[in-house]
């Protein structure tokens, strides 16, 4: 944990809760499996999140003055909060989105603000954090932080948003907003898809970790919608009927995978160090601990030998 923010998993279901938290209705985080991906968005795309490995590397590319942009910018001033500051890139500068009490409270005291202001504010607010925090893996023991090495492998959230005809990329790390260009008739779907692209054929073939997120309409509120305004017409017509069964069957796909996010998040928040130790107690006052520790040793040592071989 650095300053009290912990590091979350780039998932859509933790960025959902997160952002349903911190009061924001109505829009929700889907994971896109590749660049093609952009073209079957279901509903509005508000913004896109990317995670990439991050590296020092000279950018050419000039920063926009803050305040010549009507946007949101913040700068990362702590290093676990990049996820957070990433959605907050989004929503802040949504157009069409109700942000909620918090959110709304917290846009109207930031936005004149400088970047660097802006992200101390981000540090500061007990309601952003105490939702980013609520993913921190819970811990039996107390350990202390590990610096991290030079070659370790750290990896960094930015945004891409549309902004009154121009799309931006919004990286915290940076001066400023880079500014992408007006938004042309291929739509700013494609221009993001085209940095992005650019940027991961900058690695190798063998650097394979990124990762793609969209923020929608989350289409259980917007299927809930037209399903009350279907069920609501007298005398529907065939065409009404099939309507209906359709919305109704991608209904329960949108709560079976709801129901999924829930658990995966219960998981991912559930200390089993306790359940761990009571089982290997066990193990151990029947005798069955040191057999299964010799045994995964030698298959460990088979397998050390086999790879060794090719």
């Amino acid at each position: 944990m650095s300053a009290g923010w912990c590091t979350i998993e780039s998932d859509p279901g933790v960025f959902t809760d997160l952002i349903e938290q911190i009061g924001t209705k109505g829009v929700e985080v889907r994971e896109l499996w590749s660049l093609d991906d952009l073209d079957h968005i279901p509903g509005k795309l508000h913004g896109l999140i990317f995670l990439f490995k991050w590296r020092p590397e000279e950018d050419p590319r000039k920063t926009v003055n803050w305040e010549d942009v009507d946007i949101f910018f913040a700068k990362q001033v702590v290093n676990n909060a990049c996820a957070t500051q990433a959605i907050l890139s989004v929503l802040m500068n949504a157009s069409d989105l109700e942000l909620g009490p918090i959110l709304t409270a917290f846009k109207d005291f930031t936005w004149t603000l400088n970047p660097e202001l802006k992200g101390l504010s981000i540090q500061n607010s007990e309601e952003i954090r105490t939702a980013h925090n609520s993913f921190s893996q819970q811990q039996s023991f107390a350990l202390e932080d590990i610096a991290a090495k030079e070659d370790d492998d750290v990896f960094h959230f930015i945004s891409y948003v549309p902004v009154k005809g121009r799309l931006y990329e919004l990286d915290g790390l940076k001066a400023g907003p880079i500014d992408l260009g007006e938004i042309t008739e291929i739509g700013w779907q494609k221009m993001a898809s085209a940095v992005i692209s650019e940027r991961i054929l900058r690695y190798t073939n063998a650097e394979i970790r990124f990762n793609l997120l969209a923020v929608v309409n989350s289409q259980l509120s917007v299927l809930t919608s037209r399903l009350e305004q279907l069920q609501s017409i007298e005398n529907p017509s065939e065409t009404v009927q099939a309507e209906l069964s359709e919305v109704i069957e991608r209904l329960a796909v949108e709560n079976d995978i709801r129901a999924k996010w829930k658990i995966e998040n219960l998981r991912r928040k559930h200390n089993y160090v306790p359940f761990v130790f009571h089982l290997l107690k066990i193990l151990a006052e029947k005798n069955q601990l040191q057999p299964l520790v010799d045994r995964a040793t030698e298959e460990a040592a088979k397998k050390a030998k086999t790879q060794a071989r090719k």
